[in-house]
């Protein structure tokens, strides 16, 4: 996996705990460059042991602004965009980015468009949250739909894209997907700059797993980590885990249920990057369906950690990961709170 630094020819040093900068930004000098950034405290999120699962840890991304890791990616984009003097951001989504993008677009004065299908967002206390902070809501007849009509916007209203809309589906905006290294650059340093042996994340179309393989790539080969940890990508469906299988660059689409409750992890078909991404950290893959998330999120609740469904698959992994007999060290990348 290719990885490139924005400032030529300096080598960025390791930050001290000294530094002030309480956010992803104290992370500045691995980002695209800015002119000012659009922020709401996003990042630096705990890294928390679990008391009833030794030897697994928590990067808690519900310490965000909006309870989701999906700030780390609005605060970039929102910011590109605003730099770039767009006027519109718009999203595909009914759930966790919808209402941060919706946030820091308020924060930045930008008008937000969210493309929501027919029936409405992920709950009434949702769609009253995004109205609040002015975004306009409309709604496709289709999931597929809510593509076409961004797309749509990007071509002929001059929107800026937060999330995908492409077919078969890539990464949501780069600039924005960049944010989310510094993920691996935190785990990295509130470990002492060593890394756990395995890193659980809840994938979809795997941004955020494509992102720290990256992140931690980097820097190993600034020299900070002797390597890169292990990823387990959990998912909803199986497309990500037959291409990883079965030697495949392009997943291929899964069926989709009529219903689907865990809807964070809910797109059928995976991305090529999500399957590199797997591969270069000799990673793995597991699918679980709604009723092993439900016991998965009913067995962290029942230990004080209320998190999302989707959420709970990272925990589900690490459980998974110590059944296979796994000695050493786990992180869970827990990505929201609801």
């Amino acid at each position: 996996m290719s990885v490139e630094l924005h400032r030529e020819g300096t080598s960025p040093q390791r930050p001290t705990p000294a530094q002030t900068d309480k956010s992803m930004w104290k992370w500045r000098e691995f980002f695209p460059p800015l002119p000012s950034r659009v922020s709401l405290g996003e990042g630096d999120t705990p890294l928390v042991p679990l008391r009833h699962m030794p030897g697994v840890w928590v990067k808690d991304e519900r310490a965000n602004p909006t309870g989701s890791f999906k700030d780390r990616m609005a605060s970039m984009a929102v910011s590109w965009a605003q730099a770039q003097g767009f006027g519109t951001v718009a999203v595909a989504s009914t759930g966790n980015a919808a209402v941060s993008t919706a946030a820091y677009a308020a924060a930045a004065g930008l008008h937000c468009v969210i493309l929501a299908k027919e029936g409405g967002t992920a709950s009434p206390e949702m769609e009253r949250s995004l109205r609040a902070m002015g975004a306009e809501i409309r709604f496709s007849e289709s999931w597929h739909g809510r593509w076409t009509e961004l797309e749509r916007g990007v071509r002929e209203q001059g929107w800026y894209p937060i999330s995908n809309y492409r077919t078969p589906p890539v990464s949501s905006q780069p600039v924005g997907v960049r944010a989310y290294r510094s993920l691996a650059y935190e785990i990295a340093a509130q470990r002492d700059w060593s890394v756990p042996d395995w890193i659980a994340v809840p994938v979809s179309r795997g941004d955020a797993l494509c992102a720290m393989v990256a992140g931690f790539d980097e820097i190993r080969q600034l020299g900070w980590i002797p390597r890169v940890p292990r990823m387990l990508a959990v998912v909803r469906f199986p497309s990500l885990h037959e291409a990883v299988r079965n030697g495949r660059e392009q997943p291929l689409p899964s069926e989709y249920p009529d219903r689907v409750e865990a809807l964070s992890i809910s797109d059928p078909q995976a991305t090529a990057a999500a399957v590199r991404a797997v591969r270069h950290s000799d990673g793995d893959v597991l699918v679980l369906d709604d009723d092993d998330l439900a016991r998965a999120q009913a067995e962290a609740a029942s230990h004080g950690w209320l998190v999302e469904l989707s959420s709970a698959a990272a925990l589900a992994g690490a459980a998974e990961l110590q059944r296979r007999g796994h000695t050493g060290d786990i992180a869970a990348l827990v990505t929201a709170a609801r």
